[in-house]
């Protein structure tokens, strides 16, 4: 199992390229179509999603784990901020990030 920084820096690394991010369903494919977030077809995630891909089908703990992290950083559900018209890839990279320094922050202290 991953730790929750392992998680996050997972993360970044799958939004590392533009078009890995997707609304309103855990994962796509390369067209557009929505498929299960452990499909090998799956190209494309939201915030739900890639944590669930970055953690692995064995950790089925691990967004229920995250949900009230990123609820205290952005102030809102993640699915509804992550669904939010006008949210773009770059501003959940970010929020990742700010999350990966809190972990780091955490295991320094």
């Amino acid at each position: 199992m991953f730790t929750e920084l392992e998680i996050v820096e997972r993360c970044l690394l799958m939004f590392s390229k533009p078009g890995r991010w997707t609304q309103r369903t855990l994962a796509r494919d390369r067209r557009g179509k929505p498929v299960p977030v452990f499909s090998q077809e799956a190209r494309a995630f939201d915030l739900e999603g890639v944590i669930r891909r970055a953690a692995g089908i064995e950790d089925r703990g691990a967004y229920a784990r995250f949900a009230p992290l990123i609820k205290a950083q952005v102030g809102k559900h993640p699915f509804d901020w992550n669904d939010q018209t006008g949210r773009t890839q770059k501003d959940v990279t970010r929020m990742f990030e700010d999350l990966a320094d809190e972990f780091r922050f955490k295991e320094v202290a």
